[in-house]
């Protein structure tokens, strides 16, 4: 576990870290001070960690993670389409037996391999829009201050 922390701090590859809060989520998963910690990443810089943390946080099953979620859909810094993921993984932990089976993954109306299939595609939509903002935040960064009128 301890190296596992070690991965998924800041300073490793985006890659490395997702991994890392992925793999302590499948960890010890009556272990409330594990989830804490995963719940921490909710309020890490980088986009794809944040998603990562609150996938896992659904994944975990561990309803103390409610709380963290509900603050983070509080914020006023969410992307595109995370507020209903973040409410599905509320809704997941608060019924695990909802939707799907004992997990909780899929929407009864969507097949299998088509509700990972359409995940999958908007958490990239999601990420393409995350980065085009941090780009354009740095392009306004650059830009001369607009004139008073």
């Amino acid at each position: 576990m301890a190296l596992l922390k070690v991965w998924a701090a800041p300073g490793k590859e985006m890659e490395s870290r997702e991994a890392a809060i992925s793999s302590l989520a499948r960890l010890q998963k009556d272990n409330k001070e594990l989830t804490q910690v995963i719940a921490g990443y909710l309020q890490d810089s980088h986009f794809p960690i944040r998603r990562t943390a609150i996938y896992a946080l659904g994944g975990r099953g561990d309803a103390s993670a409610i709380p963290a979620l509900e603050t983070t859909l509080q914020s006023k810094n969410l992307s595109i389409g995370m507020e209903p993921a973040i409410k599905e993984q509320i809704e997941r932990l608060k019924n695990p037996l909802a939707k799907g089976g004992p997990h909780g993954m899929m929407k009864e109306d969507a097949k299998p391999g088509e509700k990972a299939g359409q995940d999958e595609r908007l958490m990239h939509l999601e990420q393409l829009v995350q980065e085009m903002n941090e780009r354009l935040k740095e392009i306004e960064k650059r830009l001369p201050p607009a004139p008073k009128q």
